[in-house]
């Protein structure tokens, strides 16, 4: 296995439960890959990923499975979006009382807003991890073309923009409505889920069952027809030979150490583009009041922030008691125009924007901190991105030697990275099962 994040970490277990000694390779210090947890002094810092969702029933199961069920925390979530200044309350709980009682749209608004939540009832049973077909059948506009047509432009500004960019770091302007669907129907939920140890806590389990090595940099892959032959830097270049190999790395890193990929999982790679993303934690000495567990920023308000969370809200042992722990999450534009700034630039550019959301002068509370700049956080769901994935999933190959793991070939994110590893294992044990088939007992 090569990269220990959820994907890669998935795979290994789920090939090593069913038998298979499987080693992992990771060329960090850590496992996690965009699940990252740290501990500054007294305050525990999501870096990365920064919950699990009701919907993430893959997730949660193997949470379960795991023994990590004691861990498993279940919070309320009440979200905020900012207009002209103002801050207006969504509460998850109560959705039909929120959506009527909202003063962040006019009535018309809302009226008009119906519509998108008759489409998004309408195509419910393709709006989720397994089927990617349906998907791709509404994957005809983007969300700002839907928006404009179906919609309108308040609806555009205040509900489409914020979903897909607090939420997937994206650009309304090429971004397929068919993930602003999916996204209503997944993520606007009423309650979010952590561990207390942090999200990283499920990948780290998993590495338990493994032989993980960390540190260990795979240069090369190669399916010399009778093995997988894995080339690895740790301290100097060594070459080992295994019976099988899932590459589960962003899609970069996968076509340069595997040049015998297919050209399907080709395809699908080297068109894969991905969105920056600031993530920058604030650990402050006084828990600020606001009730909102985050806010969806809309880039009318504000295009340089995309959301701010308020981590000690999502879950217990993120802060101590009266304390508070914000997570200011920056655009893409704004770390394609500031690669010039200092982290501590970033710093004070972040607490600046917390200060404007929470309504004083968090910079004065600061005590700990830090700030992350992802060159790689997302992959694009561009306007026909699903039907490129509905096709690939098709014509997969599941007997090759050498399979695929991570958030490319489906939603992304934690959940679907997941199931991606799951995937991938059962493709490499079926090619097994049907070897010791076709071999003379």
């Amino acid at each position: 296995m090569i990269g220990a994040g959820i994907a890669g970490t998935t795979a290994a277990y789920r090939l090593q439960q069913a038998g298979f000694e499987t080693t992992l390779f990771e060329s960090r210090d850590r496992v996690g890959g965009r699940i990252w947890t740290v501990r500054k002094g007294e305050f525990l810092m999501d870096l990365g990923t920064a919950v699990y969702l009701g919907t993430y029933r893959d997730a949660i199961a193997l949470i379960k499975e795991v023994g990590l069920e004691p861990e498993f925390v279940v919070r309320s979530a009440m979200g905020a979006i900012p207009r002209d200044g103002v801050n207006h309350y969504l509460d998850y709980t109560t959705p039909i009382r929120t959506a009527l009682g909202t003063r962040l749209l006019s009535p018309g608004a809302k009226l008009r807003g119906l519509r998108l939540a008759a489409d998004v009832f309408a195509h419910r049973r393709g709006l989720g991890y397994d089927s990617y077909d349906q998907l791709a059948e509404i994957d005809t506009e983007t969300v700002r073309e839907y928006c404009r047509r179906r919609l309108n432009e308040e609806l555009l500004q205040w509900c489409g923009r914020p979903l897909v960019s607090g939420t997937w770091v994206a650009d309304d302007a090429d971004t397929s409505v068919a993930l602003m669907h999916w996204t209503v129907r997944n993520m606007l939920v009423p309650n979010v889920y952590n561990l207390i140890s942090g999200v990283v806590g499920l990948p780290a389990k998993l590495a338990e069952y493994v032989d993980l090595r960390l540190g260990h940099a795979v240069r090369n892959v190669t399916d010399n027809g009778s093995s997988v032959e894995i080339t690895y830097d740790a301290g100097g270049e060594r070459t080992e030979r295994f019976d099988t190999g899932v590459i589960a790395t962003t899609a970069r890193p996968a076509l340069e150490i595997y040049p015998q990929v297919d050209e399907v999982t080709r395809g699908l790679y080297s068109s894969t583009r991905y969105r920056r993303l600031g993530s920058i934690c604030l650990g402050l000495s006084r828990r600020p009041p606001d009730p909102a567990t985050y806010f969806l920023v809309p880039p009318a308000e504000d295009p340089d922030t995309i959301a701010v969370i308020a981590d000690h809200n999502k879950a217990p042992g993120r802060a101590p008691e009266g304390k508070g722990l914000l997570t200011v999450l920056l655009s893409h534009e704004y770390l394609e125009r500031t690669e010039h700034l200092t982290d501590e630039q970033v710093l004070d550019y972040a607490l600046d924007r917390a200060a404007r959301y929470h309504g004083y002068d968090v910079a004065a509370d600061l005590e700990e901190h830090a700030v992350v700049r992802w060159p790689e956080s997302v992959p694009t769901l561009d306007r026909g991105r699903f039907a490129r994935i509905a096709d690939y999933r098709r014509r997969i190959d599941r007997s090759a030697r050498v399979q695929f793991a991570g958030d490319l070939d489906r939603i992304p994110g934690l959940n679907g990275a997941l199931v991606s590893g799951q995937e991938a294992a059962t493709r490499v044990l079926d090619r097994f099962a049907a070897r010791r088939v076709a071999s003379p007992s």
